[in-house]
């Protein structure tokens, strides 16, 4: 994963508002496409929130961090 892709998109949860970001957590000059796949590398490692229903790998929005989410997110700072 681009390494600092992973730190924008924990940085700008980590500053979010409580109930998470939407799909403006997409925007970015490396395209929606890189984002998405980065935030689903991130829920498999168990970083963010998702609730998806089932075994989708579509995301669900809002998306927030979990605990160890912030912690890597803070390490990053």
């Amino acid at each position: 994963m681009d390494k600092e892709l992973e730190k924008e998109v924990l940085t700008r949860l980590l500053h979010s508002h409580p109930t998470g970001l939407g799909k403006e957590l997409l925007d970015n000059y490396r395209g929606e496409r890189s984002v998405a796949e980065c935030l689903n590398q991130l829920k498999e490692r168990g970083l963010i929130h998702n609730h998806a229903k089932g075994q989708s790998d579509e995301l669900v929005y809002p998306i927030k961090l979990s605990s160890s989410g912030v912690e890597a997110a803070k390490a990053f700072e």
